[in-house]
């Protein structure tokens, strides 16, 4: 009990002097309900073991709370000293940190960039990967986003500009692949109210655990195949407006389910003066995450052509909004912006309409008395699940009766995992088939010269 006690001591004074957890001495003092914790006033505060360890355990729960649990402050701690004390020997004098930040990065995450590094920065980060030494924090350390472990420097007074500064880096980073913008990991931590070193900390070690996730068809896989199964299916089938469900005016929205369970296809109408009628159809997925919301995923038609192509997806293309659990048929669906953008509402508060009359009104319009115009039909897409087959060595993709795309499984990493439950098919966009496997994020177009590089046949039988 007395190693623990002195633990819990050392860590305390730790958050206390390098203001880990709160910017300033008075946030600290104010969680803690004491009005005089500067300078060395913590051990003063802290009289006796029984306090040391309740006020420990109280920052702990803190941190959980400000992190979803996903940090443990004994193990931050553990890591930052481990760090601090790895940093101090081998970086700390450094020249050009941030550009040793990304170097260390491409070491440490896929796809292992190790090569140009020199002999000596190389065996550092040989001991970095060998000694399980934590690299979030390295690189907070390298770019100067916290200080040492034994750091009394006082209040921060410049964490936005750090939060910046560390979530560039990170963007530096991840450029290279196209699929991490698939969450908005970078675009939350820019938009945290609560700005701090352990929140900086937390936002780097998930953008990396994220990225981590898209880098490579395995994790590619796991990562969609764990979204999948979090995807609920709500029956929110129908017409749905922003006044109410009456009929005040001439934009609403059509939500209609897919052939996906809890994928659906959610278009924008709007009639103009002209009677002409225009629908932007996005898709629409969502997905429980066990934290008493809903997060819906809003894609715009143009982003699976991004995907097709292997373009990173823009501000435009998607957006995260986030809405309250869904328990039996709903008839509110208010859906508030969790992301920023410059493109997206911030909010979009949708009632279900049902009424006969109103329901009746959009049919008539949608299919009797106005032109329809799809400004994005020709993005517009179906998708076919059509997996038939798997052996051991291909994949068997059925195309008409008694024909089939053969696919060697050597053609792609991620197609030895592939199962016969995967959403693995025909997707048919602007008159163009191709190959679709939506777990790996991987579209192939089935013109002979693309087949033909994949190693893709088209056969009448199963061998």
């Amino acid at each position: 009990m007395n190693e623990e006690n002195s633990r819990y001591l050392e860590w305390l004074l730790v958050i206390s002097n390098t203001r880990l957890l709160f910017n300033t001495s008075a946030e600290m003092e104010k969680m803690l309900d004491a009005g005089w914790i500067h300078n060395n006033g913590m051990k003063r505060y802290l009289s006796t073991p029984q306090r040391e360890r309740v006020t420990f355990r109280d920052m702990r729960v803190e941190v959980e709370l400000m992190t979803g649990g996903r940090l443990s402050l004994e193990n931050v701690m553990e890591q930052y000293h481990r760090a601090w004390l790895f940093y101090r020997k081998n970086l700390n004098r450094r020249v050009n940190p941030e550009q040793v930040a990304l170097k260390l990065l491409a070491y440490c995450y896929p796809p292992f960039c190790r090569k140009r590094i020199g002999a000596k920065l190389k065996a550092i980060f040989e001991q970095v990967v060998e000694c399980g030494i934590n690299v979030p924090i390295l690189v907070l350390l390298l770019m100067k986003a916290i200080p040492g472990y034994e750091s009394r420097l006082g209040d921060v007074t410049d964490i936005h500009i750090q939060f910046e500064r560390v979530i560039g880096l990170l963007e530096k980073f991840v450029a290279s692949n196209p699929l991490f913008s698939v969450l908005p990991a970078l675009i939350r931590a820019r938009e945290e109210n609560l700005k701090t070193r352990i929140m900086l900390l937390y936002h780097v070690d998930t953008i990396l655990d994220v990225y981590e996730s898209y880098s490579g068809a395995d994790n590619t896989y796991r990562t969609v195949d764990y979204l999948k199964c979090t995807r609920v299916n709500p029956d929110i089938a129908g017409y749905w407006n922003e006044c109410g469900g009456e009929l005040q005016s001439t934009t609403f929205w059509q939500i209609e389910e897919s052939d996906d369970c809890g994928i659906y296809f959610l278009t924008h109408w709007r009639k103009d003066a002209d009677n002409k009628i225009t629908g932007i159809r996005y898709s629409m997925s969502l997905n429980d995450f066990d934290d008493g919301k809903l997060i819906v995923c809003v894609m715009h038609p143009e982003a699976i052509d991004y995907l097709v192509k292997g373009r990173k997806l823009d501000d435009r293309c998607q957006v995260w909004y986030q809405t309250e659990l869904i328990d039996g048929v709903p008839t509110n669906l208010p859906l508030e912006r969790a992301m920023s953008s410059t493109v997206w509402p911030s909010r979009i508060s949708l009632t279900r309409c049902t009424s006969p009359e109103v329901n009746g009104q959009y049919e008539q319009w949608l299919h009797h008395d106005c032109k329809v115009v799809k400004p994005f039909g020709h993005f517009e897409f179906m998708f076919y699940a059509s997996l038939y087959a798997i052996t051991p060595t291909h994949l068997y993709v059925r195309i008409g009766d008694d024909e089939y795309f053969k696919i060697p499984k050597s053609a792609n990493e991620g197609f030895a995992r592939i199962t016969i439950d995967d959403n693995v098919g025909l997707l048919v966009m602007n008159e163009t088939i191709y190959l679709a496997f939506d777990e790996l994020l991987l579209y192939i177009h089935t013109d002979k010269k693309t087949l033909k590089r994949y190693g893709i046949e088209r056969v009448s039988s199963i061998t």
